[in-house]
């Protein structure tokens, strides 16, 4: 009987270790996701700042010219 509770204990055990360790691969996937878009995201507002950069310089030298 003891082996029986013993073996029901064990695979309860690999159960949540299983259902953890695809939890931490679904927060993993989430966290990698997030990070790509992240970098994409900062390339884009880098992008358009240099955009509005350019855009304030050609509007003072255009207001400096006589």
């Amino acid at each position: 009987m003891e082996k029986v509770t013993n073996e029901a204990a064990t695979e309860q055990a690999v159960d949540r270790i299983r259902a953890a360790l695809a939890r931490l691969e679904r927060a993993v996937s989430q966290s990698r996701d997030l990070q790509e878009r992240h970098v994409r995201l900062r390339g884009s507002v880098e992008e358009t700042l240099g955009e509005i950069d350019a855009l304030l310089a050609q509007n003072l030298s255009s207001r400096q010219k006589p």
